[in-house]
């Protein structure tokens, strides 16, 4: 990447003076103090090129919470950097946007009766003070929040370069067999909807050698469920394994490897064909698929999958080692590119400030670390997966050394079972351990007073937010990420 506007070696961090390009790791910052507070240069080999780049507006992050502010800026005129280090949480994604499940939903409450997200999001205003919707809510004004959200989550659906269809709600399929609520997900699996199905008779499809996909237990847990509804969605279910070409024999196949197969027209013609002609004679209505079916040609594999065998065809929601969540990462990666958004692929390491005002953030590149004038700043760097949120020795946010915080209060050296509840299944409360924001999105300090003027905070960062466990992680995300966008665009 060719560095823009003005190049120049920078000559201060944080106020304390550099040394020359062929200093030493330490010397000069480590007696300022410096670096034992921002971690920076202690890794830097002699030689290295620190340039400096000017931007409007820089977003931390590459995954949900960036792309929905840079859907927010996109039409502002405001030049947008972003700098992320890897794919984030994003690309772990199920294939659904989960926009505001509601609290006291049980576990066993039959799907035709779930509630809607509108009545989940009343549901977490009502209960969860310090929750991000929570605060956010106090800042729009006019009462009229759930529309808010709605409005953005649809903005960042209807601009995204992979198609999302929206249910209120959605009853998903998972690949391990389980039923869940969602709002949004992607086209592919659409026709996964239970709530949708009337005395369904499914074929599940699985494929030997791929062990995240067990077909016979998917169609026996799908039986075992649908006894537990008043409704019949779900007639009766049968499984196959069906054999892909050049893939016979082989065993632990990954996700990522097993889509890119099928992305191959004659991989699929073949596999198709196969469909067909195990489908002679049988009555099924549906097909249910592992979420694999492609990376680059799902849309066109699924509407031949329907065209050929008649049926209603979906991918099951995935669990880790998502192709979903790489569909939705290369599509965040083409909005960016497709509005000439510049991304450094890199991490931030240190800042300037003057006063309340961030002025520079360093980001290292490779063996070369560049300096980032911006106007403003979004922070988007998620929690754990994206290392937004850390405790080395204590707890902090490490790019900005902002304090963290969990149910209302600041987190200093507590340990991490002090923490955490011993039930693997139950809610972990360090999983909610964030930056407290204000209604404008501003990160606190400890005592809750804006740490600095030009940075906003969006998505899995932020406080009393727990995304492993709560289903709203997309929507706070992509709210969070408006906001931030906006009120960063505003003091410009």
């Amino acid at each position: 990447m060719e560095p823009r506007r003005g190049l120049r070696p920078a000559q201060r961090l944080h106020g304390k003076e550099l040394e020359g390009e062929g200093a030493g790791p330490g010397r000069g910052l480590l007696a300022a103090g410096g670096a034992l507070l921002l971690g920076v240069f202690q890794r830097r080999e002699p030689g290295s090129v620190l340039m400096e780049i000017n931007t409007d507006i820089l977003i931390l992050g590459g995954g949900l919470a960036a792309y929905a502010a840079a859907v927010e800026l996109r039409d502002s005129g405001r030049e947008v950097t972003v700098v992320a280090k890897a794919p984030g949480a994003s690309a772990l994604n199920s294939g659904a946007w989960d926009i505001a499940d509601s609290p006291i939903r049980g576990p066993r409450d039959e799907w035709a009766e779930w509630p809607s997200w509108r009545e989940g999001l009343k549901e977490i205003l009502r209960r969860q003070e310090g929750h991000p919707y929570s605060v956010l809510a106090r800042g729009s004004g006019d009462g009229k929040f759930a529309d808010f959200v709605a409005a953005k989550v649809r903005a960042a659906a209807e601009v995204l370069p992979l198609e999302m269809t929206e249910g209120d709600p959605l009853a998903l399929v998972t690949d391990f067999g389980t039923v869940k609520p969602s709002a949004w997900v992607q086209a592919s699996m659409r026709d996964a909807d239970l709530r949708r199905w009337q005395r369904a008779k499914v074929l599940v499809l699985g494929i030997p050698g791929f062990p995240n996909f067990n077909a016979r237990f998917l169609r026996h847990s799908l039986l075992e469920q649908q006894e537990r509804q008043a409704k019949s969605h779900l007639d009766f279910a049968g499984s196959l394994d069906l054999e892909i070409p050049d893939l016979q024999g082989r065993v632990s196949l990954k996700p990522v490897e097993l889509a890119q197969r099928l992305d191959r027209e004659e991989t699929f013609v073949a596999a198709g064909q196969a469909i067909v002609r195990y489908l002679e004679g049988k009555v099924y209505t549906h097909l249910l698929l592992p979420p694999v079916m492609g990376i680059e040609n799902t849309r066109a594999i699924l509407e031949a999958l329907r065209r050929i065998t008649g049926l209603a065809a979906a991918e099951t929601l995935s669990g880790p080692m998502s192709v979903p969540g790489w569909r939705l990462q290369q599509a965040i990666e083409k909005f960016f590119h497709h509005r000439d958004i510049e991304r450094l692929e890199g991490e931030a390491v240190g800042f300037d400030a003057e006063g309340r005002r961030i002025k520079s953030l360093y980001v290292h590149q490779g063996d070369q670390r560049h300096k980032v004038r911006a106007k403003a700043v979004i922070l988007a760097t998620g929690k754990y997966v994206g290392g937004g949120v850390a405790r080395r020795g204590r707890w902090k946010e490490p790019v900005f050394n902002l304090p963290l915080f969990l149910q209302g209060k600041a987190l200093r050296a507590q340990t991490l079972p002090q923490v955490s509840r011993p039930g693997v299944a139950e809610r972990q409360p360090f999983l909610g351990a964030g930056a407290a924001i204000n209604p404008m999105a501003q990160p606190l300090d400890a005592d809750h007073e804006v740490v600095y003027d030009n940075l906003f905070a969006a998505g899995a960062v932020l406080a009393d937010f727990n995304p492993a466990q709560e289903r709203c992680a997309a929507g706070v995300s992509i709210v969070s990420g408006a906001v931030a966008a906006r009120q960063a665009a505003a003091v410009l």
